[in-house]
């Protein structure tokens, strides 16, 4: 198989081009998720500690975890616990349980 080999080209087509897109879609898939789990009321905590859960069962090495169409556990729960993407999710939450809210005080 040389460098002119069509399944070599798929191959560098593959890693260059569809699978950092095919992660990005990935996080973003996460992060709606994340919003639509808070606007049903739910703690938008709960996704980051199941992506750490996962994060762990996974035992990926990281030439694995390149290759992968999708994104390790640590990058996921990085993405989730970035402060802009909580608090969109926090606020989410705080609307879809205004009981809950008028409890705390």
């Amino acid at each position: 198989m040389g460098r002119d080999s069509p399944d070599f080209m798929r191959g560098v087509s593959k890693l260059l081009f569809t699978l950092p897109f095919s992660r990005k879609m990935e996080i973003e898939a996460d992060h709606i998720g994340m919003l639509l789990l808070a606007a049903a009321g739910f703690d938008p905590h709960i996704a980051i500690a199941v992506e750490e859960k996962l994060g762990k069962m996974s035992r990926k090495s990281e030439l694995e975890n390149y290759l992968s169409t999708h994104p390790s556990g640590k990058k996921r729960v990085q993405s989730l616990s970035q402060d802009k993407v909580l608090k969109e999710a926090m606020e989410l939450y705080r609307e879809a349980s205004p009981v809950k809210e008028a409890e705390r005080f």
